[in-house]
């Protein structure tokens, strides 16, 4: 980099350094919103260099609250989960530093990083605009990516190449569609994104149509959904199926007849469409290649009971492959699998999960789905308001990435991790200070116990001459 551009980074970072300092939640609210834009550092100059910037901003507001004004008096979130999570994270460390040694902190740090964002929020909770602030983000970057998604479907994939784009790393082709990525660094990223922002997104804007943002989202989730689709990731048309229909279940019954609408017109879709659309959609051999390598995964389990360790396979594997060979960033995870350059990288976080972990730490793995799904679906049930409508999406959207982890690695894709621990977070200080606002009303409309000093003194006072006990009083 030369010095004029680190002088220009330097200008602007001064006033966001002091501005998390002020107030740490703004380092969250920041990194949720730059978050979806990271694949956009492949076409910009130099922004491999600037990979970390999410790690260091992130680190940046946990020092903040430990300096900050803000800090103190603060109540601390609700987080009924963190018990499987610390079991989890302390089984997966374990496992990856005796299976690499001191490099095993790569893999602890790729699987269990943003766990820090609770750290944060324990530190600095968000309050109730800065949980309407991350909805707005939420909703806001669902539409844009969705946008961009379709912008590429327009221009197509020799403009993209000229953008920067490679075949290798972002481009992508199913039949002879190409698989829009938008501002990620692939299909999956996009697809999966747009789900969680129209899953949360829907839940809040029913709870108050009339809101200009809402209204605004209401109208653009066709947009969204379209978007979505162009993206051809198929976990993500499950998980948004899943995660509206548990939010019609448990409060906005009127999304059902979306279902029966939807049920009805697939069959004409079907048949209007071209069938370079239709048959990667349908097309079974994706799913014979993951029915495969998953019998080879439980087979695998009698072998290894405790798991092969944190970091044997995934994102972690990939890594490390990387930097032993190279060559091996010319080409595409799949070929280098094929080529058994790389161990086997299952699309599918449970069978990612028993290879590393085995059947203990999948259960352990499970039970923080379960206590966190479970919490917010519970505080939907307390919460009044966008909080509530905030927590029954958060449930909901725990409920989708659960299923579409069956066929993707849900949790090791950037930024559906990070959001994933933001909204849970989210939704326990939203809990916390909803119990906390009624038991200061409760204390301030209830009279006072009189100390005990207080009635001794009345008792050694005089009575006055005309007072009786028989006395009218």
């Amino acid at each position: 980099m030369n010095t004029s551009f680190m002088i220009v980074a330097a200008i602007f970072a001064v006033p966001i350094v002091v501005a998390i300092y002020q107030r740490p939640q703004r380092g969250l609210l920041l990194v949720a919103l730059f978050a979806p834009l990271h694949g956009l550092l492949a076409i910009i100059p130099g922004g491999t260099s600037m990979a970390g910037w999410k790690e260091g901003l992130l680190l940046l507001t946990l020092g903040c609250t430990f300096v900050s004004p803000n800090r103190l008096r603060v109540v601390r979130p609700s987080m009924p989960w963190w018990p499987a999570a610390a079991a989890w994270v302390a089984f997966g460390s374990a496992s990856a530093l005796l299976l690499s040694g001191i490099a095993g902190v790569t893999s602890i740090k790729i699987t269990y990083f943003y766990i820090l964002i609770p750290v944060i929020l324990w530190r600095a909770p968000f309050s109730r605009d800065d949980r309407d602030h991350l909805v707005s983000v939420l909703m806001g970057m669902g539409i844009l990516t969705a946008v961009i998604g379709l912008l590429q479907q327009a221009v197509g994939p020799a403009y993209l190449v000229d953008l920067g784009y490679s075949y290798t790393e972002q481009i992508r082709i199913t039949g002879s569609i190409l698989r829009s990525f938008s501002t990620f660094t692939g299909p999956f990223a996009f697809g999966l994104f747009v789900m969680l922002s129209l899953i949360v997104g829907i839940s809040v804007a029913l709870a108050d149509p009339k809101r200009l943002r809402n209204i605004i989202f209401l109208a653009a989730t066709p947009i969204m959904v379209v978007g979505m689709g162009v993206s051809i990731v198929r976990a993500s048309y499950i998980g948004l199926a899943v995660g509206l229909l548990w939010i019609a279940v448990y409060k906005y019954r009127s999304i059902l007849m979306l279902f029966g609408a939807a049920a009805a017109a697939v069959p004409f879709v079907l048949l209007l469409a071209p069938p370079s659309i239709v048959k990667p959609l349908f097309s079974s051999y994706s799913l014979e290649e993951r029915g495969s390598g998953w019998s080879s995964t439980i087979s695998s389990l009698f072998v290894h009971p405790l798991g092969q360790g944190l970091g044997a396979t995934g994102s972690a594997a990939a890594k490390a492959a990387e930097a032993a060979q190279p060559m091996l960033n010319t080409m595409t995870i799949k070929a280098a699998t094929t080529l058994g350059l790389i161990p086997y990288q299952p699309d599918n976080y449970y069978m990612k999960v028993a290879v590393e972990l085995g059947p203990i730490g999948l259960w352990i793995f499970v039970l923080v789905l379960i206590s966190s799904g479970a919490s917010a679906l519970r505080a939907s049930r307390v919460l009044p308001g966008s909080d509530g409508a905030l927590a029954l999406g958060v449930s909901a959207s725990i409920v989708a990435a659960a299923v579409a982890s069956v066929v993707s690695t849900y949790f090791e894709i950037f930024p559906l991790d990070l959001y994933f621990w933001l909204l849970i977070g989210t939704v326990g200080c939203a809990l916390t200070q909803h119990h906390s606002e009624k038991e200061a009303i409760s204390d301030h409309e209830s009279p006072s116990e009189p100390w005990h000093s207080d009635l001794v003194g009345a008792a050694s006072k005089p009575m006055h001459a005309n007072y009786s006990e028989n006395s009218p009083h």
